[in-house]
């Protein structure tokens, strides 16, 4: 109560503490499918299904990542292709939400290899030049993925590249949810 020693009472105020083990799954979705063309100058681009199945929950925080077994060969990236800042890259729930990944980004450079997009990162992939080609590390996504807290994560997701400029080609090999 702090009378009689100078301090004043602020009143009372009830909390609660959670204790004991959190409860969550860390699950991963991966596309293993064979390499999809990104269709050259086309607006409509190539939507590549993920269909994630047995995940129980509601989703808490999503990363998308665009795999890759090594960096230093276009047949073993996520996404290839020789002007990336050509390409955007939009996600959608099985419930219609949708996100862009990345639009336009790296000045010219090369692929996108072991590439997490992450709303917790601290630089954004928006922000990367050639100079860090081909696109590995943790960037932050063009557009937040916390819209998609709360839905279910079972269903068939989509993921839609766009090339927008003719004259380059690429594919998208391989990417998690």
């Amino acid at each position: 109560s702090g009378e009689g020693n100078g301090s004043a009472s602020i009143g009372e105020y009830n909390f609660s503490i959670s204790v004991g083990q959190p409860t969550f799954s860390n699950a991963t979705a991966s596309y293993t499918g064979p390499a999809v063309t990104i269709p050259d100058g086309n607006t409509a681009g190539v939507n590549v299904p993920l269909t994630v199945s047995g995940v129980t929950g509601q989703i808490e925080d999503l990363n998308f990542r665009i795999d890759g077994t090594t960096c230093n060969s276009a047949t073993t990236v996520g996404i290839n292709h020789t002007f990336v800042s050509d390409l955007s890259a939009t996600v959608r729930s099985p419930l219609g939400t949708a996100r862009n990944l990345f639009q336009f980004v790296g000045g010219g450079g090369d692929n996108f290899c072991q590439t997490v997009l992450d709303d917790q990162a601290t630089n954004s992939i928006q922000s990367v030049t050639s100079a860090n080609a081909p696109f590995t590390g943790t960037f932050r996504p063009n557009r937040v993925l916390r819209l998609f807290r709360g839905e279910n994560p079972n269903g068939v997701w989509t993921l839609n590249v766009t090339d927008f400029v003719s004259a380059d080609g690429g594919s998208v090999r391989a990417f998690s949810l």
